[in-house]
């Protein structure tokens, strides 16, 4: 089965944890000021804790049998930041992508519910949004990265921390041309707006008439349960609109805001039960299907959140 069609017959589906946060901190694994994680793959030592983590999360998660959604480690692998690190002559994403083709092949039928999206990102810092490129050099920034990602064979492709309208809608029409299913993920406030100003819902509604085809669903992340909740109950947020497009959460384990939390030397983290509850009420009451961490996270959170939510669906 497809992604499309999968997303589409599924109540739920779980994602990975956080990665480059536990590489950072727990394996005290340096990373590439450019490429951040991408470059792990060519070092034989750093693949193999690259894979430990993804398997780690896939291994919590296939013993419910539910659909689950794995990045490759390549957000920043653009080719101006590739050009920077010295890997020019290396294909990074496709074979990052490759990577997790691998791993997923490790585990026979259930393979078939694991796919794999091709990460992609912002230019810029991406809790600035004036740093945000305009739709039209967006489209030729990232055109090359997601036919990369798309000729590599991944299921889907996916813009994730996205701080601002402009830049997401030029990286959603360059994801479209590839013919790929995409997703957008943004970062917000808890006031319902993206850190550029424009609300939720005028951003979802914008990309989708300007994108053919449009996104397959719209997530958030980077940010805390809590705070998502406070944004789609904003009246400005409270439409038709959202409550059919966005779909997912990578979960912050901080409430504080994308401003507090960048560059912080310091973990921010809450407690797992509240966060995992938190998720909860936005799959029960908002119905997101897609489910999963960012910063802070690791595998706890994970087991925490399927112990919570694999009985209460039949995907």
């Amino acid at each position: 089965m497809d992604f499309a069609s999968a997303f589409n017959t599924s109540k739920l589906f779980f994602t990975e944890g956080a990665v480059v946060e536990r590489l950072r901190r727990e394996y005290k694994v340096q990373l590439d000021q450019h490429i951040v994680h991408s470059g792990l793959i060519y070092d034989p030592k750093r693949r193999l804790i690259l894979r430990d983590i993804y398997k780690q999360y896939i291994d919590i998660v296939r013993k419910t049998d539910i659909p689950m959604l794995i990045f490759t480690p390549t957000r920043r692998a653009n080719p101006e930041q590739i050009i920077q690190s010295g890997l020019k002559n290396c294909d990074v994403n496709g074979d990052c992508a490759r990577l997790l083709m691998d791993i997923r092949s490790e585990y026979h039928d259930y393979s078939k519910r694991i796919f794999i999206g091709g990460l992609m990102g912002c230019r810029g810092d991406a809790y600035k949004a004036e740093e945000a490129l305009s739709s039209e050099d967006a489209l030729i920034f990232h055109q090359e990265q997601a036919y990369a990602l798309a000729d590599a064979g991944v299921d889907f492709l996916c813009g994730t921390t996205l701080p601002a309208l402009s830049e997401a809608n030029g990286l959603a029409q360059a994801m479209a041309e590839t013919g790929k299913p995409y997703i957008l993920s943004f970062v917000i406030h808890a006031d319902g707006t993206l850190l550029d100003g424009n609300s939720l819902h005028e951003t979802i509604t914008k990309i989708d008439q300007l994108s053919f085809p449009k996104p397959l669903f719209y997530m958030t992340n980077c940010i805390h349960p809590s705070v998502v909740l406070k944004a789609i109950e904003n009246n400005g947020n409270y439409t038709k609109t959202v409550k059919q497009r966005l779909k997912g959460i990578q979960a912050n384990t901080s409430s504080k805001s994308p401003e507090e939390l960048n560059g912080s030397a310091v973990l921010e983290s809450e407690d797992i039960v509240t966060l995992v509850n938190e998720m909860a009420s936005l799959h029960h009451n908002h119905q997101f299907k897609v489910l999963g961490g960012c910063c802070g996270t690791d595998e706890r959170h994970i087991q925490g959140l399927v112990d919570l939510l694999k009985l209460s669906v039949d995907t």
